[in-house]
């Protein structure tokens, strides 16, 4: 049965099967999300138990979001209303929150930023469906992160996107494709494209062609393609197989075994001070605001200072500065 949270697994790789299992960052997801749709109904007793101060914090902005948003309309948390039947899945989708009168969906999310879009998109086509609206706006709730990202789809864009993902995963000719979910996936073991991309790079690495260092990357710099296809594959190595062996190779020589020009060493953990501790000492101190600034790293993040100003209701208007920016390399998932 097709879930509405593989469609953005399926988006990338339509053989893509969940490997099940349930992992720590999991199961803090499902804590964070019982606590947020208990906020929102106003009941704090899941909201107290949570494990970390980040976590409240995370949860809390996440509340507080839901309620800007809302403007005072009527705010859908108990679980056994948030059900989505979409058009094509058998299995039934349930959201965190909804607005009704907003024709709005807003869906909680921990850990890293990752794209949701055919989920919203499916959860608006359902949505659409039901309510015989014409259009329906998502808002993911990055919370520990503290960003909103907004998707609004019309019926038909909802319906199509839904549809060509489930085309995809009917065709009898479909063939897999690495993609950053290839770590949940249960087929990974035994599938051939990410043997074949891991062993393409071995060949390259192990210096097939009778290069030096040099003469490899004027071999990779001469061509964009192969330049790309050597990144792509790289990086499919690195998390396959060389991860994977350093990990091994930490369990054996834990249990007593030789590797090779390798040894365990003890990291000690990083010194670090309770915030009581430093709000007194810097109170005792008698420090001024511009050394107590200063002290703290200097430069603060405006989106730590909005949430800050939010969470407490204050409407406070201050200047954001920018810092230097800088270039990163990132995958254009429309050209490959």
């Amino acid at each position: 049965m097709i879930r509405h949270s593989s469609l953005p697994k399926l988006e990338q790789c339509a053989c893509y099967e969940s490997a099940g299992g349930n992992s720590p960052a999991a199961a803090r997801g499902t804590r964070m999300d019982e606590a947020f749709r208990f906020a929102l109904a106003g009941d704090t007793s899941k909201f107290r138990v949570l494990e970390s101060i980040e976590d409240k914090e995370a949860v809390q902005w996440a509340v507080n979001q839901v309620r800007l948003i809302a403007g005072g309309e009527n705010v859908i948390s108990e679980e056994s209303e948030l059900k989505v039947q979409t058009p094509g899945l058998e299995h039934i989708g349930t959201e965190d929150s909804r607005i009704p009168l907003k024709c709005v969906s807003l869906d909680l999310k921990s850990g890293i930023r990752r794209d949701y879009y055919s989920q919203m998109a499916a959860y608006a086509y359902g949505n659409m469906e039901r309510d015989f609206a014409p259009e329906w706006t998502c808002h993911l709730l990055f919370c520990d992160q503290k960003q909103v990202v907004t998707h609004t789809f019309t019926y038909e864009q909802a319906k199509l996107v839904v549809e060509n993902i489930l085309e995809a995963v009917a065709d009898p000719e479909k063939k897999p494709t690495p993609c950053e979910y290839c770590n949940w996936c249960k087929n990974r073991e035994q599938c051939l494209a990410l043997g074949k991309a891991a062993s393409d790079t071995l060949e390259i690495v192990d210096s097939d062609l009778n290069a030096n260092l040099a003469q490899l990357k004027k071999y990779l710099a001469d061509s964009p393609e192969t330049l790309a296809a050597f990144i792509a594959k790289a990086a499919i190595f690195n998390d396959q197989l060389v991860d994977w062996a350093k990990d091994l190779a930490k369990e054996k020589l834990s249990n007593g075994e030789e590797i090779p020009g390798y040894k365990l060493q003890k990291v000690k953990g990083t010194d670090y001070i309770d915030p009581t501790q430093v709000a007194r000492a810097l109170s005792t101190s008698g420090a001024t605001m511009q050394e107590v600034v200063k002290f703290l790293g200097d430069k603060i993040k405006s989106s730590d200072m909005k949430d800050f100003l939010d969470n407490r209701q204050c409407d406070f208007q201050f200047d954001v500065l920018q810092g230097k920016g800088y270039t990163k390399l990132t995958q254009d998932k429309k050209k490959k």
